[in-house]
């Protein structure tokens, strides 16, 4: 037995349309994509700051930035860390 027919419903009435409405195919009723964000003209950006400290400003293709604030000592640090990850061999340079 149906829930509705249980309630005492005789005859439940489907879902039908009024006949002045016109149905449009389903391919034209396709949603709009969103658009594309922009492309960023730098990937990161190298400066300073007031107090002499290094700023390294990374940037993402959504508009985001970090700002990495480094003494000399750590930008030293990250550039020795940075050439680790080279395939070439920097002791023989030195």
């Amino acid at each position: 037995m149906k829930f509705l027919e249980w309630l005492g419903f005789k005859k439940v009435m489907e879902d039908t349309e009024p006949s002045n409405v016109v149905k449009l195919p389903v391919e034209h009723i396709s949603p709009v994509p969103p658009p594309e964000p922009p492309t960023p003209k730098e990937h990161y950006r190298v400066g300073f700051d007031d107090q002499g400290n290094t700023t390294l400003t990374l940037m993402t293709n959504h508009g985001s930035t970090m700002t990495l604030t480094m003494s000399q000592d750590s930008c030293e640090h990250l550039i020795r860390m940075l050439r680790s990850t080279y395939k070439e061999d920097y002791e023989s340079e030195s």
